[in-house]
């Protein structure tokens, strides 16, 4: 169970939040509430949430100056941004934080989920990387703030893996590779680098089984970098960086063959799948493509976005739901994805000119 903070200075904001998120599907327990960036710093050091859920117009410490202070004294946190203003800095400086995604308001349930599962997927490969049956020791720091500093590094570079980012993989590991010749003034041992390179294939490993398409190709990569011993820092640095350049290429490869997008393909994954929490970026990342170029082509082949399509679906769906004898305008609404029934009602009423109660009753 991970917990999380919501931050917003406005009390029925956080209600909105606390209504959309699917707490227990998602294990999830809200921690706390805090109506500042200030008070939800004082909590964070208190309480050690694991994920944060912050408003960025806020009164005293804002949005911006509590993402730069999370950045700085907690790497690990992860960061879902709202707001009400479509604003660049705003977006400029969630990215430089880490902001695992920036929502803007009003907050789409889909996208919330969306987002709040992802938080708990990055949060689940950490912990099963440290603490799973097949664990490996990481390198033991001398103190908190080193070993933090490795972790959060860490995940930038499996972010960047997951961004097909090869200069900011290669960037991260020369911070790694600084960041252990600190710790290690006199050197590592033979154990130590052999720790340190398999700390990373396991994290590398974690990225192709979500890319099972990838083939036994990239697990001989890893068998073959296996065989190569490194005898300093800087070349065991070198072999990750040759593993994760390779496994970038390749997927970038994949994606090369799946560029020409089969909208039929698509419009069948999401018919099949359009109950469920879905956004745009995790249909992108099933088929390969970017979320941009995924956007163009289902729109010009259909006359309607992605999200559209959803919502069509849903509210037909819903229609169904509520014509059948027995059937509650709150069952139509959970089973067709919407936890929150004034929003159902609001979605519902703009597709088709009635509330769900008039639907059901016939006028």
């Amino acid at each position: 169970m991970h917990n999380v903070l919501i931050i917003d200075d406005e009390p029925w904001a956080r209600e909105v939040i606390k209504s959309l998120g699917e707490w227990e599907q998602l294990q999830l327990a809200i921690a706390g509430e805090a109506e500042d960036g200030k008070s939800g710093l004082r909590f964070i050091q208190e309480h050690a949430p694991h994920i944060v859920v912050t408003d960025m117009r806020m009164p005293g410490v804002d949005g911006v100056e509590l993402l730069k202070q999370i950045n700085e004294q907690f790497p690990l946190l992860k960061i879902i941004v709202m707001s009400g203003y479509d604003d660049f800095m705003y977006l400029k400086q969630a990215i430089r934080s880490r902001a695992v995604e920036y929502l803007l308001k009003p907050v789409d349930p889909i996208e919330l989920n969306a987002a709040l599962r992802k938080c708990v997927e990055e949060l689940n490969a950490l912990r099963q990387s440290e603490e799973g049956p097949h664990r490996i020791m990481p390198l033991l720091f001398s103190s908190v703030p080193q070993t933090d500093r490795y972790l959060a590094l860490k995940q930038r570079a499996l972010a960047a893996l997951f961004e097909l980012n090869k200069p900011s993989v290669l960037h991260t590991l020369g911070k790694i590779e600084a960041l252990v010749a600190d710790a290690f003034p006199e050197g590592l041992k033979a154990e130590q680098l052999e720790r340190l390179e398999l700390d990373f294939k396991a994290t590398l490993e974690q990225y192709l089984a979500d890319y099972e398409s990838l083939g036994s190709g990239s697990l001989a990569m890893l068998q073959e970098e296996q065989g190569r011993l490194s005898v300093s820092l800087t070349e065991t640095i070198g072999s990750i960086g040759r593993m994760y350049s390779e496994a970038i290429d390749r997927m970038e490869a994949l994606q090369k063959t799946k560029g020409n997008l089969v909208i039929a393909e698509v419009k069948g994954y999401l018919d099949k799948h359009y109950l469920e929490p879905i956004a745009l970026e995790s249909v992108a990342h099933q088929f390969y493509v970017s979320k941009e170029h995924l956007s163009r082509t289902f729109k010009a082949a259909l006359g309607e976005n992605l999200t559209e399509y959803i919502i069509r679906k849903r509210m037909e769906k819903a229609k169904e739901m509520l014509l059948m004898p027995h059937v509650s305008i709150k069952e139509a609404a959970r089973l067709t994805g919407y936890t929150e029934l004034p929003y159902f009602h609001r979605v519902f009423k703009k597709h088709f000119g009635v509330t769900p109660g008039e639907m059901q009753s016939g006028k």
